[in-house]
């Protein structure tokens, strides 16, 4: 099964109920008939030794230099040790929840002004890592979490505000700077998006498939 892990740098305990809820929701989402994607949710807190070392990273002063390529390296790192080098399919994810002015956020952002996109202004993501921003936005860590789980952005690089011509859906999550308003209803995801994410849930059904015949 995929883990999204959450994790809260620097938040209040309403803050941590807050992504918990949010992420758990987008989980009961996930599971109706038109994706069938399951999904586990879990605090990073319960798994000790993994947060000590998500944290030294994340703590870590960082020049910018590296950007937020740098964090996805070292994450990816921490978890290929625990769950084992050269699996198939890396079922585990960490989304951290943040304020604008942490060390993970300043990174995605200047990452994204190096290399010419656009500004990430609530968030960013690169798997197995997310970063979510936009304090108070369940809309915010959504977006975030389903880039986990396979979805592409819906907007173009150079002009966020435009679609993507194979985005037929107003209001779809996936778009830039997404709004509350329009993601009220399930799915608020394009054909495009749905598709990639049953595609990941189809892997993950594959590896189960295959941890049990073996």
């Amino acid at each position: 099964m995929i883990i999204i892990y959450w994790h809260c740098l620097g938040m209040t305990e309403a803050d941590e109920t807050f992504v918990n809820s949010a992420l758990k929701e987008l989980a009961q989402h996930l599971k109706e008939d038109q994706i069938k994607l399951t999904i586990s949710v879990k605090r990073l807190a319960s798994e000790p030794d993994l947060v000590r070392e998500v944290n030294e990273v994340l703590n870590k002063p960082n020049d910018q230099s590296s950007g937020f390529s740098y964090y996805v390296a070292m994450i990816l790192g921490i978890f290929s040790c625990h769950v084992g080098v050269g699996q198939p399919f890396t079922h585990m994810r960490l989304l951290v929840y943040c304020h604008q002015d942490s060390q993970v956020a300043k990174a995605a952002k200047s990452e994204a002004a190096r290399m010419n996109k656009a500004p990430p202004c609530w968030g960013a993501a690169n798997s197995p890592l997310a970063a979510a921003y936009k304090v108070g936005s369940k809309v915010a860590v959504w977006h975030e979490a389903l880039h986990l789980l396979g979805a592409d952005d819906c907007y173009i690089e150079d002009d966020p505000y435009q679609k993507k011509p194979d985005c037929e859906l107003d209001g779809c999550i996936m778009e830039y700077a997404p709004l509350e308003s329009t993601c009220e209803n399930w799915p608020f995801l394009c054909d495009e998006n749905i598709k990639k994410l049953k595609d990941t849930a189809e892997k993950a059904k594959e590896v189960r498939r295959t941890k049990k015949d073996s």
